[in-house]
């Protein structure tokens, strides 16, 4: 019995039944299933292969880098020539620097009061204390009893009319100056204005009539009007004498009662005339020019011991200011000359056993440097001349002869120091002197 649930299959053309497994009609010959491609054989998967588990790898192991020598590079000539310039170069610069904070550092010496002459010594300390006037120049010299030096002994002292150094050399024998100018209030720098004139003098003992004569000297002079004056200084000392007031400027002169000394003051110029009124007020109030401090510190660099067989005999000392209007007095003062004025100068004179004149000039410069800078043109203008070397005040100082006298220079700190002497004089008393000045 066949399957109910089998259909057969038709010829599509001739609709004649075939057989299950015929492919073609047995009466047409039509193919009775369209051809179809074999399915593609099953792919056999490839046998899994066994997984390996690799272990961790292990940290690196730091290993130092083999030391090589890096090539040698050849230097050129040139390149070694600039080193060793450079090197020098450097080298000198620093000796040179060294030297010359050798030569412009400085530190002051302990100084003492110096060894002035008793006449001159008792005459500093008459000088009036100012706040608003400060001496600039002081000057200190024999009158030489009955005749004086030159005239043109000094160049800052300024006499009232009616009186001069031989008139005051028959009654004096000693006379110590100092020329005053106005200070602006809060200032440390004197005016330019008139100056102002003092002079301390030593006067003979038993010249009676020496002061009322130097007085009327004046008024006959200046033809002022003349009143007489009495000063009572804080210390207690008293001054009398005249007071000159006229066209011809302000004076006082004043004697020290129970003593000789003797002190005029003279200014010229009205705008001082108040100033000369206080000055003669302050006689006698303080030190006197020691009371000063520029004062106290240029007179102080003199020896404080006079060598042996040496007198002092005159100090002066002046600023800078004067040097210069002294120096251009004839004209205007070149600009190159300007740097190597001192800021002071302090000269002192001295006379020997045989009556021979030697001289102490001290430069004060405003630093170590212009100094210094001074020092090497002068060396250099003394060594062209033929100088020879020495140490005084353990630095080097340059001597030789010229035009009849021996002279020696040397510079420490902002000093410069210039001595002169007699040609024939030895080396070793010019050290000994410079030894003693208190730089």
């Amino acid at each position: 019995m066949s399957d109910p649930t089998l259909k057969a299959t038709l010829c599509p053309k001739c609709r004649t039944p075939a057989a299950p497994d015929e492919n073609f009609c047995r009466n047409c010959g039509t193919q009775l299933f369209a051809p179809t491609s074999a399915p593609p054989a099953p792919t056999q998967a490839a046998p899994q292969a066994s997984t390996i588990t690799a272990p961790p790898p292990a940290p690196p192991q730091y290993q130092a880098p083999a030391l090589v020598a890096p090539p040698k590079k050849r230097r050129s000539k040139l390149m070694m020539g600039c080193l060793v310039i450079i090197a020098l170069g450097v080298a000198g610069l620093l000796a040179g620097g060294g030297y010359v904070w050798y030569r412009t550092s400085y530190r002051p010496p302990v100084r003492q009061a110096p060894a002035v002459p008793e006449r001159a010594a008792g005459t500093l300390s008459e000088f009036p204390v100012d706040k608003d006037t400060q001496p600039t120049t002081v000057e200190t010299e024999a009158l030489g009893g009955t005749t004086a030096k030159s005239e043109t002994t000094s160049t800052t002292t300024k006499l009232p009319p009616g009186v001069t150094k031989s008139s005051l050399a028959k009654g004096a024998t000693a006379m110590t100056s100092s020329t005053y100018k106005k200070v602006p209030a809060g200032s440390t720098t004197s005016a330019t204005g008139g100056d102002i004139y003092i002079c301390v003098l030593t006067a003979m003992p038993g010249q009676t009539g020496f002061v009322d004569g130097i007085a009327t000297s004046v008024r006959t002079a200046t033809g002022g009007t003349m009143t007489n004056v009495t000063v009572q200084s804080p210390k207690g000392a008293t001054y009398a004498g005249s007071h000159i007031l006229g066209s011809q400027g302000n004076i006082y002169v004043l004697a020290k009662q129970g003593s000789d000394i003797v002190i005029i003051l003279y200014g010229a110029d009205p705008s001082v005339n108040a100033s000369v009124d206080n000055l003669a007020k302050n006689v006698g109030n303080g030190e006197g020019l020691i009371d000063y401090p520029e004062t106290k510190e240029s007179l102080w660099t003199l020896p404080a011991q006079t060598p042996s067989e040496l007198t002092l005999v005159q100090i002066s000392t002046m600023t800078g200011a004067q040097i210069e209007n002294s120096i251009g007095a004839g004209g205007d003062l070149p600009s190159e000359m300007r740097p190597f004025i001192p800021d002071r100068l302090t000269a002192a004179k001295y006379s020997d056993g045989s009556k021979q004149e030697w001289a102490v000039l001290n430069l004060q410069y405003g630093s170590g440097f212009q100094a210094w800078r001074t020092w090497l043109l002068a060396r250099s203008a003394l060594g062209l001349g033929g100088g020879s070397t020495t140490t005084v005040r353990d630095v080097e100082g340059i001597y030789l002869n010229q035009e009849g006298k021996r002279v020696m220079l040397f510079q420490k700190g902002p000093y410069l120091i210039f001595m002169s002497g007699p040609a024939s004089a030895p080396v070793d008393r010019f050290v000994a002197l410079g030894n003693q000045i208190q730089v």
